[in-house]
């Protein structure tokens, strides 16, 4: 089971999923590469930290 420490370190990760994901989106409308692969990248960090903080459970 998850404690509340994973929890809360889950919910602040899915709050950054959504920014970034907005800022991806964005990049993309705009043709902006370099914002686009940022905010991917950052996305792709973010998926990773979730996994391990659930497989540590």
């Amino acid at each position: 089971m998850i404690d509340l420490e994973q929890l809360q370190i889950l919910s602040q990760l899915v709050d950054r999923l959504e920014i970034s994901a907005s800022e991806l989106e964005k990049g993309y409308n705009e043709k902006n590469l370099e914002n686009f692969n940022k905010h991917k990248q950052n996305i792709l960090n973010i998926q990773k930290r979730i996994s391990q903080v659930i497989i540590a459970k």
